[in-house]
């Protein structure tokens, strides 16, 4: 069923007084994230824990990697929204907190973090250094990639995944290396965000469906499993319009054209697979797979950006909302973001992601921030 062919709920079903509510919820349960109730549990998985999406460092907001990453970048839009403060009085203790343990290796996800902290003082000779290593430390994939190198079993160790490219990889590395460029006014940088930017596209992006594949291998020549992962084709929708915004000064109008269409390709894809409660599924196109919450939200925050902006049609914000009003059903009286799928490893098997472990995540928390920010625009 395509999306046009769906019962709209009304925009005022999403009223703005349960928007600021659930938002607080939701940050103060952030800042005081901590283990899933159920590890227990999860520690039992053994030998399967890596592929079901059970890491350690995943939970809560006291280590440095991606999920505390992704936590950051919520609590500053919120801060843009709401201007109180709560960001710069969490992250400047958070973050030396973090040097004085120690920072991990550097790698693709350890970068996530330095996407907001960049813009604070004390974190400006750090940047720099993580963008020259970007430059010139960070492996390399065929056609110049940024390789997916993850942390290891330990923090100190890295995961090589060699010849490899993922679409987490647009914002976990790839925005930060734009707004590095656009800071410092450094042209190398801010191509290099591009030819990153492109080539993902070129090798992940799938022309027949409009949804984007969760990796490619260089030496392989294959998509592993070709699975549309929810969440990976979130961080497209939403991390495309921060990159256009941050980059078009600097963008020929063709390239900017090519980016904003492939955009709208997608959310046309996204917006025609749409669950009938507003969400998607965690492989977009099987609706036997359950629906998640962090990048139904992800992928709803960035098409309400993107026709705040113009860069989709009017009408792609109706069913936007209906996923904001699902997202705020799934918000549970402490603020909990439920429904949201562990760190997921591209599956060997489309019916990997399905195994995935369900938890309170950062990441959760964070993309439903940004989420119910954009919805305030529309209420």
């Amino acid at each position: 069923m395509g999306a046009g062919e769906k019962q709209a709920v009304p925009v005022s079903c999403v009223s703005k007084e349960e928007v600021m509510q659930k938002l607080d919820l939701v940050t103060n349960k952030l800042l005081k994230l901590g283990r899933p109730d159920n590890e227990a549990e999860l520690q039992n998985l053994g030998e399967d824990a890596g592929r079901r999406g059970y890491f350690a460092r995943d939970f809560g907001m006291e280590e440095w990697d991606w999920p505390q990453g992704v936590g950051l970048y919520g609590l500053q839009k919120l801060d843009r929204h709401f201007g109180d403060g709560r960001y710069a009085a969490y992250t400047k203790p958070w973050m030396a907190r973090q040097l004085t343990k120690g920072l991990p290796s550097r790698n693709i996800n350890t970068t996530a973090p330095l996407l907001s902290l960049m813009e604070l003082e004390e974190a400006g000779e750090l940047s720099l250094e993580w963008i020259e290593w970007l430059m010139h430390g960070l492996p390399r994939t065929l056609e110049q990639g940024y390789q997916h190198v993850t942390t290891g079993t330990q923090k100190h160790e890295v995961s090589l995944h060699e010849n490899e490219i993922w679409i987490d990889t647009l914002f976990m590395a790839i925005l930060f290396t734009a707004k590095m460029g656009v800071k410092y006014d450094n042209p190398q940088w801010r191509e290099t965000s591009l030819h990153q930017l492109l080539l993902h596209i070129k090798y992940l992006y799938d022309v027949r469906t409009g949804f984007f594949f969760h990796g490619w291998h260089f030496a392989e020549r294959h998509n592993f499993s070709e699975a549309f992962w929810c969440r990976g084709n979130g961080w497209f929708a939403l991390g495309l319009p921060e990159y256009l915004e941050l980059m078009r000064p600097y963008l020929a109008d063709g390239v900017f054209s090519y980016l904003q269409q492939t955009l709208q390709a997608q959310a046309e894809a996204l917006l025609a697979c749409q669950s009938g409660d507003g969400l998607w599924h965690t492989l977009l196109d099987d609706p036997a797979s359950y629906t998640e919450t962090s990048g139904s939200a992800a992928i709803a925050a960035g098409i309400l950006n993107s026709v705040r902006r113009g860069l989709l049609p009017e009408a792609y914000s109706e069913p936007a909302l209906r996923a904001i009003r699902a997202i705020l059903d799934r918000i549970d009286g402490e603020g909990t973001v439920l429904g949201v799928s562990g760190g997921t490893p591209i599956g060997a098997a489309k019916e990997d992601y399905k195994g995935i472990i369900i938890a309170p995540m950062a990441y959760g928390q964070a993309m439903a921030l940004v989420a119910l920010g954009e919805a305030l625009h529309y209420c």
